[in-house]
């Protein structure tokens, strides 16, 4: 296997320079902490580096918003109901979209500076008070680098993407988020027994995917943030991205995740007695029950909403294709529109997503406090968690040789029964053939959303022993499959995306600019009439 150059093993980099043991910024000194004498020197480290709300900046709301804040953010959210996004991407992609269109025409600096923040202030991305608090002098440099970079031959979206990351960076007024992150790569670091040579960058990426939740571009930049070197970050983000333990590592991480997770919404629920927290233990579990509580609550609020999104996006997309595709093929080849098998086209997608998503089990009792006695034991044993617990480790792939080939042949079999079996009752339903591969298009893009969606609701779950498989986890594991590849594909070819980003978009941002500087200039004559 080949070692990754210039960074050396990721976990003694992190140890010495992403939570150095001489940052005194926040002025506390544990050593007069009771719990320090049994505490490891990481966590003391990590606790140092944390703020504890005092770096904290309070921002207050804009006030009433203008004609042009409420034409774009009737644009955005129309255009972010076209993607599956999470919340925290949301500004991220749009910085992206931004760039990308006046990169196309200007590469100046100060002039895509000016376009950003305007037209981020304009959809309230950024506030009135956030606007000042960004230094431009320090986005230009930002921009500057990317902009540097955009001819070294890499691809354009790769880098314009990675600018959008550091960009949403810039804007994040929150540092404690991301040394939680670091702080949770070096608890599962000390849990994973693999000797690949790349283990720590494919756990690093891992992590940043599961507990951050960040995506392709942010991954890429935190890679380029520890290596500084744009082709370097580019060949060992695909290294990473295609390395064959990936999915596996994905999988342990957020089988182990939940401790962490609730760790960190501890500590922002409020962070000033954090400190406090950490010294008593009676307290500590009191409050993790109490913001356990809160965050499941949240969690159900979150996955309908996520459930919604993604019926609102499938149902836009599934329009395109009934009446682009379906309709058009009906009327060829059979003379008239099959108005059943088309309204159930329009129909099951949403009625699937809903009931895939409803009646999602959350911890109860039980299964809430083991959690918090695991979160209790991440902060005060944080070496001995991840050496007594041995189902934690990851172990390496399983040759099976011969066997190999027998279980591949196996699981093509039950691809092709399921499928053809689904083919085969839609054809007894008299779907025509445009009518079955649209159903089935989108009966594994639903599937595929709704998994994914249940998956997030086992964050505040403590695995108890392997996950066993299931007869219906074996039916579903093909469309799971074809579903992801799908979704994949959809998004590169969603028509109504094209049509936002490079019909629509560019005109009603020049109106909005219109309407921008006519406000301002009807505000300096009243101003001079009134004064």
């Amino acid at each position: 296997m080949e070692r990754v150059r210039g960074i050396g093993p990721l976990y003694s980099v992190w140890k010495t320079d992403a939570l150095p043991l001489s940052h005194t910024r926040t002025g506390i000194n544990y050593t007069n902490m009771a719990i320090i004498r049994y505490m490891h020197q990481q966590v003391d480290t990590f606790l140092q580096a944390l703020s504890l709300g005092k770096t904290g900046v309070k921002l207050s709301e804009d006030g009433r918003e203008g004609v042009v804040t409420v034409l774009a953010k009737a644009y955005e959210r129309a255009r972010n109901a076209l993607e599956y996004r999470a919340d925290h991407l949301i500004r991220r992609a749009a910085t992206e979209r931004i760039l990308k269109r006046h990169m196309m025409f200007d590469r100046n600096v100060d002039v895509l500076a000016d376009h950003l923040l305007r037209e981020l202030s304009w959809a309230r991305y950024l506030s009135k008070a956030e606007v000042e608090l960004v230094s431009k002098d320090e986005l230009k440099k930002v921009m500057s680098k990317y902009v540097g970079n955009l001819d070294s031959g890499l691809p354009y979206d790769w880098i314009v993407g990675m600018a959008s990351a550091e960009i949403e960076e810039l804007f994040n007024l929150n540092v404690d988020y991301r040394l939680f992150t670091n702080f949770a790569f070096q608890l599962l670091r000390q849990k994973v027994k693999l000797t690949e040579e790349i283990i720590d960058l494919l756990l690093f990426v891992a992590v940043d995917r599961v507990y951050s939740q960040s995506d392709d571009q942010q991954v890429a930049y935190h890679i380029l943030k520890i290596v500084g070197d744009f082709k370097e970050a580019y060949r060992l983000f695909n290294l990473a991205k295609s390395h064959r333990l990936m999915h596996r590592l994905m999988r342990f991480v957020r089988e182990n995740m939940s401790a962490p997770v609730l760790l960190r919404d501890i500590y922002f629920s409020n962070p000033a007695d954090f400190k406090e927290l950490i010294g008593n233990e009676e307290l500590f579990r009191q409050r993790g029950k109490e913001v356990l509580t809160v965050q499941l609550r949240h969690a159900s609020g979150r996955i309908s909403t996520a459930a919604t999104r993604s019926i609102i996006y499938v149902f836009l997309t599934k329009m395109i294709f009934g009446f682009g595709i379906e309709v058009p093929l009906d009327r060829l080849l059979y003379g008239e529109i099959a108005k059943i098998p088309v309204a159930v086209n329009l129909i099951f997608p949403p009625i699937l997503m809903w009931l895939s998503t409803t009646g999602i089990a959350f911890p109860n009792r039980t299964e809430q406090e083991r959690l918090v006695e695991r979160t209790w034991r991440v902060i005060s044993e944080f070496e001995v968690v991840g050496i007594e617990d041995e189902s934690w480790e990851v172990e390496p792939t399983k040759k099976f040789g011969f066997w190999y080939l027998i279980f591949t042949a196996l699981y093509t079999v039950m691809f092709v029964v399921i499928f053809g079996g689904i083919f085969y009752l839609l054809t007894a339903l008299h779907f025509s053939i445009a009518s079955q591969g649209i159903f089935v298009f989108f009966l594994c893009v639903v599937a595929f959303f709704a998994y994914r969606i249940r998956q997030s609701a086992q964050v505040y779950r403590v695995r108890s022993g392997r996950p066993g498989t299931t007869l219906w986890d074996m039916v579903l594991l093909p469309v799971l499959s074809a579903g992801n590849k799908m979704s994949q594909g959809l998004s590169k070819l969603n028509v109504l995306v094209f049509a936002f980003d490079f019909i629509l978009e560019a005109p009603f941002k020049i109106i909005l600019r219109f309407l921008d500087d006519w406000v301002q200039y009807l505000t300096m004559m009243k101003d001079e009439v009134t004064g």
